[in-house]
């Protein structure tokens, strides 16, 4: 098993102040707006209808999984191999569609992986060859 690094940096999805948390946080209060984050990884294993889904950690979505959402934002990441149906998307470092992944929303992330078999519904993607700048998709989407 790998060993958990002392402290990790993280950038808050209200204010965008970054950070260090311990390697093992899973929640904290942001030093720059006193709102309460989630840092760690959120899996979804089951069917997950929900308003939103945000974390400064990343996004696994199992392959009978799947996300209902008018918002989601994953800073570290998001990995889908089950359905993923929100208006915005916010992909952080990257998303991977596995072969039998259901995508549908816009999306804004540094790098896209599509595997053979996914299938992607419709949507808006942005894909910068930049700093990533995440307020640019917000809550209200694009």
């Amino acid at each position: 098993m790998a060993r958990q690094p002392a402290t990790r940096k993280v950038q808050c999805y209200h204010c965008r102040h970054r950070f260090d948390v311990s390697g093992r946080a899973q929640s904290t209060s942001c030093p720059g707006c006193y709102k309460p984050v989630i840092v760690g990884d959120v899996v979804v294993t089951t069917l997950k209808p929900v308003t939103e889904v945000r974390t400064c950690g990343s996004i696994v979505v199992k392959k009978k999984g799947r996300i209902i959402a008018r918002v989601i934002e994953a800073h570290g990441g998001i990995d889908c191999e089950g359905a993923i149906d929100a208006k915005t998307v916010q992909g952080g470092l990257g998303v991977r569609l596995g072969p039998k992944a259901v995508f549908k929303g816009d999306l804004l992330a540094l790098s896209l992986r599509v595997e053979e078999g996914a299938r992607v519904t419709g949507g808006f993607f942005d894909i910068p060859n930049n700093d990533l700048d995440l307020t640019s998709l917000g809550e209200e989407g694009s």
